[in-house]
């Protein structure tokens, strides 16, 4: 009798490595959704602009001195599947103006805005719900 050779090594690899590569690519998702609501957008067009009489709420994650710091940490929260953005503070109230906020968001100004906002800030250390208005 002859000892398994070349011709079955390759097929079993060929299986092990579709299995792990399922099994990486599920996890991935899986812990991009938890941190995420639902999916991460792909399209990276600008957020929605509230009218300037609708306050709208946000989940304020950092502010930074300057706009390169503040979109630098808006990526990697993008990458992480969140819908994050940049705004300038001098522009909203009741922010202190001279910043430039890393935000999630925005969401409206309702009970179920906030609600989700909330959820957010329960996975970002440091993160706070705040209602703005444009100045």
């Amino acid at each position: 009798m002859q000892a398994p050779g070349i011709d079955v090594f390759w097929p079993i690899l060929a299986t092990v490595l579709t299995t792990f590569v399922i099994v990486v690519a599920s996890v991935a998702h899986s812990s991009m959704a938890a941190v995420g609501e639902g999916n991460p957008r792909t399209d990276w067009t600008p957020l929605p602009t509230h009218s300037a009489e609708q306050p709208f709420v946000v989940v304020q994650v950092a502010s930074h001195p300057t706009r390169a710091q503040a979109q630098a940490e808006a990526d990697k929260l993008r990458r992480s599947g969140l819908d994050a953005g940049v705004l300038r503070s001098d522009l909203y109230a009741p922010l202190n103006r001279g910043w430039f906020v890393v935000y999630v968001g925005p969401f409206d100004d309702t009970a179920q805005g906030r609600a989700r906002a909330l959820k957010i800030t329960g996975k970002i250390d440091d993160s706070l719900v705040r209602t703005l208005t444009r100045r």
